[in-house]
């Protein structure tokens, strides 16, 4: 059975003189899949590429690289040159396009033969055709951006790093960068780990998306958590995230609270209901952003009352009277509300 591409275990980083540390207690990766990191900005994502990347070692715990330690003496070069990544603001080098694209196969050691037949598959990949002379110093953000993918991919690497690897890409473009990373990896059986902020790009192309806030690895999305002083009478607890705002929870419970709420939990009610309503964690807000995810399912963002995400089968959408900047009523149970240890 093949190892992991990577395995870690109570790693701990923290750039110096920073409050912000990046926390993960265990992790596996697991070789020939793609891996999408899903968070709010400052979430600890790119951190995290840069660890996996082998340009930051962490200050503390175990990371295993294919099964062995990537910080051997004698094997750090090669493991580094096994992994590419491509930042979310990539720097290219002075010259043509075509000096950026051969780079890494000169440094590689890569025979010069192949150079050509390389650079013309990638740019067909990523429709960088005829920008073979142009400067790179003159290229758009988004075309940088393909330069900059298809510079790594031309190494066909065993992991490609990838920073929010279309948010500067044109709209129209979106889609073939996307094939192109399902293509790598299909092809090629490269593992390939990205962050992005769009629910559903990370659901259409990750076997797995992991969810990260405050330097940590979180159950849910960072979207639905809350946090607030609990009160209680006894036998429900709650907190006010805003005030005259309650999210009610049972049991007794006093002190600082964190609790966060599965997307699967949250329920739209019907049109009928559509009003301003009273009720146990029931909260209006409007539609700011729907998006389709695999499996039949919808990603929807209520921004309103409290700032919620919730799942809701595609069939549902129209029969709830879901639809972008529509307003809505939503509600969970008092016991969908999981408290944060």
């Amino acid at each position: 059975m093949n190892a992991p591409a990577y395995m870690l275990k109570n790693v701990r980083y923290q750039y110096p003189g920073a409050s912000f540390a990046l926390e993960i207690d265990s992790l596996e990766i697991k070789s020939g899949k793609v891996i999408a990191l899903v968070g709010p900005n400052g979430a600890g994502k790119t951190t995290l590429l840069m660890i996996l990347s082998l340009l930051q070692k962490p200050g503390s715990g175990i990371m295993e690289f294919f099964g062995g330690n990537p910080w051997n003496g004698e094997k750090i070069l090669h493991n580094r040159r096994e992994v590419v990544m491509v930042t979310h603001h990539p720097y290219l080098f002075k010259g043509t396009v075509w000096d950026n694209l051969v780079f890494g196969l000169k440094v590689r050691g890569i025979a010069d033969g192949e150079w050509k037949p390389r650079v013309e598959e990638v740019n067909n990949m990523l429709e960088l055709q005829g920008l073979e002379d142009q400067s790179a110093s003159k290229l758009s953000a988004g075309q940088a951006q393909r330069v900059a993918l298809a510079r790594a991919i031309i190494l066909k690497p065993r992991i490609l790093l990838l920073d929010e690897p279309t948010a500067n890409i044109d709209i129209s473009l979106v889609s073939r960068v996307e094939a192109v990373i399902s293509e790598v990896n299909a092809g090629l059986e490269t593992t390939i780990v990205f962050s992005t902020h769009n629910f559903s790009q990370a659901f259409r192309l990750a076997h797995e998306v992991m969810y990260f806030s405050d330097g940590k690895r979180v159950k849910y999305s960072h979207e639905n958590y809350f946090s607030g002083k609990a009160q209680s009478d006894g036998k429900f607890s709650w907190i006010e995230p805003k005030p005259g705002l309650k999210i009610t929870f049972p049991g007794n419970y006093s002190g600082h609270l964190t609790c966060v709420i599965s997307p699967n939990k949250i329920e739209v009610l019907a049109p009928e209901l559509n009003a301003k309503l009273s009720g146990v964690n029931t909260f209006s807000g409007t539609v700011s952003r729907l998006e389709l995810a695999e499996n039949g399912m919808a990603l929807v963002r209520v921004s309103g009352d409290l700032n919620l995400r919730l799942n809701l089968p595609v069939h549902e959408l129209d029969k709830k009277n879901v639809a972008l900047s529509r307003q809505i009523l939503v509600r969970f149970a008092p016991e969908a509300v999981e408290l944060i240890k």
